[in-house]
Order: structure tokens, then C-alpha cells, then sequence
């Protein structure tokens, strides 16, 4: 079921029997981009997945929103929007960043986080600068490439090597439902991204999850995000890359459902 509020569109499905789940898409993606994670556990939970600022029924984020604007976006959208007062967060790549800044900010409304394909630290490790991200990509954009030329060119270089067309195709078409306005919004969340002192904070129940072949967030970095939040899990899923929800449907829900059983 497609919902919207003044500013947040959102797919909800299911019934709050276990509680909810909020899934956060990536750059590489949209609300639609859970379908599979939605059909899995609606049976016991609402599932609500956003379109953050910027991509699908959302309004445009203002051209100078950085992750502060965002993570209190997200904490409106829970409360107001949603009329929650906590629920389980599950979020990929840039989604998974927002949730480090989230859960450490707002520890009231988390009740477990999952992190896929994510990073503590923009470049973690290398000496990569945020510009040599960035302004490629915001060139690109202003030039004239549409969001679905600009997502057909990422998510084939993004996945891994096991990818089928099918799934291909389909991620292709969740992140084409994004704006110029919510690719140049990502694209600056993840250049300016540093949680590593905020990891910390975080202490709600924590998975851990990445993609085997991952190239963009390796699993190197599952474990640095892990290694900084106590009692945090990992889980590294074979033969995916960097979308591992769409690309290991049945493994990624199937540890997710086990943390969610085991998270409280």
C-alpha cells in the first residue's frame, strides 16, 4: 500500500503483531527496492519502507540538506508520520549510514538496527577524498543524465558477479524512481559520512550484514562497523554484491529473521 504525508511517501504492508520494520533504501534504490523483505515478514510485522527526500512520492530535500536534516527527517517521519514510538530499522548503503547517525542520535526510537553494505566512514582506510566522489557524480547529473541513465551505469558496476539480468533490471527500475534532487542529496550524505565516533552510542541490538563480493563496502568494513558497537553481530552473505537484499533474497531475510526473533 503506497502512503504519503506532507513531505515522506512510504509502502506499507502487514499487520503489528511482532511490532515494526522501517527499511532505508541506498542511493541504488527506492521504497520499492524491499519486496521481497516486505513480503517476507508481513505476515508478523508492519513493514513500512521509505522514499527518503528526493526519490519517488517524496518531497525534494532543500539543496544544502546534509545527514543532521536527514536523521531528523527520519525521526518525524517515526513519530508523526507513523505514530510509532520505537520500531526495528533496517537499512542499505547510504541507508545504513543514516542508521549509524540514527540509532546513535535517537536511541529511544530503535529497537534493533540491521546494517547492509555500509561503511563507518566515508573511504574508510584510504585516503580518498569526498570530492573525487562527489563531483563527478554532480557533474554528471547537471549535464543532463537522467535518473535512469545514471542508475542503469551504477547498479551494473555495483553488483556482484552473480547478479542475474532479472535482478538487474529490476534495481534498475527502483532507483530510477529518484530525482536529480535525491542523487545529488546521497551523493553528498555518503561523501560527508563519519560515524566512527558515534558507534559508540549505539546500543540497541546490532546486525551486521555485507555482500561477499561487495566492492563498494567490502566486508572489511561489516567488520569495523561491528567491532565499534557492543554486542554487535556480523554476518557475511555469499555470492552478493553490493544490493545483498536483492541479490541473496531468501539468505538476507532469513538472518534477519533470526535477529529479529533473537534482537530483544
Amino acid at each position: 500500500m503506497q502512503n504519503k504525508s506532507d513531505k515522506i511517501a512510504w509502502q506499507e504492508v502487514g499487520a503489528p503483531i511482532k511490532g515494526a520494520i522501517i527499511f532505508l533504501h541506498a542511493m541504488a534504490g527506492s521504497a520499492t527496492a524491499w519486496a521481497p523483505q516486505m513480503a517476507a515478514f508481513n505476515d508478523e510485522y508492519r513493514c513500512i519502507a521509505w522514499d527518503m527526500p528526493g526519490f519517488g512520492g517524496s518531497q525534494d530535500a532543500a539543496d544544502d540538506a546534509d545527514m543532521d536534516v536527514i536523521v531528523d527527517t527520519l525521526a518525524s517521519f517515526v513519530r508523526d508520520d507513523l505514530s510509532l514510538r520505537s520500531a526495528h530499522f533496517v537499512g542499505l548503503s547510504v541507508g545504513g549510514m543514516i542508521l549509524q547517525h540514527f540509532a546513535a542520535a535517537h536511541p529511544d526510537l530503535v529497537q534493533s538496527i540491521a546494517i547492509l553494505d555500509s561503511s563507518p566512514k566515508f573511504a574508510f582506510g584510504s585516503d580518498v577524498e569526498p570530492s573525487s566522489f562527489a563531483d563527478p557524480i554532480l557533474a554528471d547529473l547537471a549535464s543532463g543524465t537522467t535518473p535512469a541513465e545514471f542508475s542503469n551505469g551504477m547498479i551494473r558496476a555495483i553488483v556482484g558477479p552473480s547478479c542475474s539480468e532479472e535482478i538487474k533490471l529490476d534495481t534498475i527500475a527502483s532507483m530510477s524512481r529518484a530525482r536529480v534532487n535525491g542523487l545529488a542529496l546521497t551523493t553528498r550524505l555518503i561523501a560527508h559520512h563519519d560515524a566512527l565516533d558515534k558507534l559508540g552510542d549505539i546500543t540497541c541490538p546490532t546486525l551486521v550484514m555485507a555482500g561477499a563480493d561487495d566492492a563498494e563496502t567490502p566486508p572489511a568494513y561489516a567488520h569495523a562497523i561491528a567491532s565499534r558497537i557492543a554486542g554487535a553481530h556480523v554476518t557475511i552473505i555469499p555470492k552478493a554484491g553490493h544490493i545483498v537484499n536483492l541479490e541473496a533474497p531468501d539468505a538476507v531475510t532469513a538472518r534477519l529473521q533470526f535477529f529479529f526473533d533473537h534482537a530483544l
